[in-house]
């Protein structure tokens, strides 16, 4: 159980991180885009959803969840309750959906001798097929609930998640030898 609760502590912190980093910087260079009903074209939270997903499994799904209902509900100020729970629980299931089936097939990025999660091919993989699921299901979800049909919805969604992942995952591979001195000048 502690091992638990130290997943879902680093990532519901590091999912909140990236929410404020694209609040703050993102969105302001976006400029006037409805990023509620069009998406962000660098969308940096999805790397809070997709990255803990692949590093720490099934065990991160609850923190992402809880940290997408507080990211969109207390630090967004914009749509009603219904469009952003409905949103937000697409986007989750999507990093669901994909651990599932990677799992399934046999390539699950965690346990798995077929892929590995150190390999930015294999974590390059996962994001895009999650940000192609999670395309899919707003821009379905659009299309049935507010009569939206615009394919664009879903392949912005896909590219946002597609590329506020990779900035993140860039921005990790760049500061991780600053933590990793910062730890061994601790010991």
């Amino acid at each position: 159980m502690n091992k638990f609760i130290e997943i879902s502590t680093y990532t519901f912190t590091f999912h909140i991180l990236c929410y404020v980093l694209w609040v703050l910087f993102v969105v302001p260079i976006e400029g006037p885009t409805d990023v509620e009903s069009l998406g962000s074209l660098a969308y940096l939270p999805h790397a809070g959803r997709v990255l803990p997903g692949i590093f720490s499994g099934w065990q991160a799904l609850p923190a992402i969840l809880a940290a997408e209902f507080l990211g969109w509900e207390y630090l967004w100020t914009g749509a009603d309750f219904y469009r952003t729970t409905v949103a937000t629980s697409i986007s989750s299931a999507a990093v669901f959906i994909g651990w599932i089936t990677f799992r399934y097939l046999g390539v699950d990025l965690q346990y798995s001798q077929v892929l590995s999660n150190t390999n930015w091919k294999h974590v390059s993989l996962f994001i895009i097929f999650v940000s192609l699921l999670n395309g899919l299901g707003n821009g379905g979800w659009y299309a049935v609930v507010y009569d939206q049909t615009d394919a664009f919805i879903s392949i912005r969604f896909l590219v946002g998640d597609i590329v506020g992942a990779t900035i993140m995952l860039i921005l990790l591979v760049m500061l991780y030898p600053l933590f990793k001195n910062f730890k061994n000048d601790r010991s």
